[in-house]
């Protein structure tokens, strides 16, 4: 019963393979100093990336060394993602930014877009994850450095 069940399913084309997945590894460089926290976020849609809300996978580490560190993400999904990073020297949760929004605190985007005067778009920043271990270099800078 249970094998014809299976022969059922597999003609009406019912995929029971797995979702592919694999390990993201982010190579975060050009931390100035050991203190405060890295912040990183990746997001599988524009939505969330712009709002900076609901990440795909997230995670607050705090700084232990300079003058990089590495982030890993085991068990990611294949798909089309984009990476936003910040390093919170002051501890208060935050990207910090003067009277007129610009940021005070280094900051990385994936794909190491030119972001001077606003945030990358989504695609700027996306890349394909279909590998079952992918390495990104990101590069944090301070506005002033774009």
């Amino acid at each position: 019963m249970a094998h014809s069940l299976i022969l059922i399913c597999m003609s009406l084309g019912f995929n029971f393979t797995p979702a592919a997945e694999g390990t993201l590894v982010l190579n975060i460089n050009n931390l100035e100093a050991v203190r405060g926290s890295i912040f990183v976020a990746v997001y599988d849609k524009e939505d969330n990336f712009r709002r900076k809300e609901d990440p795909v996978v997230g995670r607050i580490i705090p700084v232990e060394k300079t003058p990089a560190m590495q982030v890993v993400f085991e068990g990611l999904n294949y798909g089309r993602y984009a990476v936003a990073v910040f390093h919170d020297q002051n501890g208060n949760g935050e990207l910090d930014t003067n009277a007129l929004g610009i940021p005070k605190e280094p900051y990385a985007f994936s794909n190491n877009p030119v972001v001077k005067w606003s945030p990358p778009a989504f695609q700027e920043a996306i890349f394909d994850f279909q590998k079952p271990r992918l390495s990104l270099n990101l590069e944090l800078k301070r506005w002033k450095d774009y």
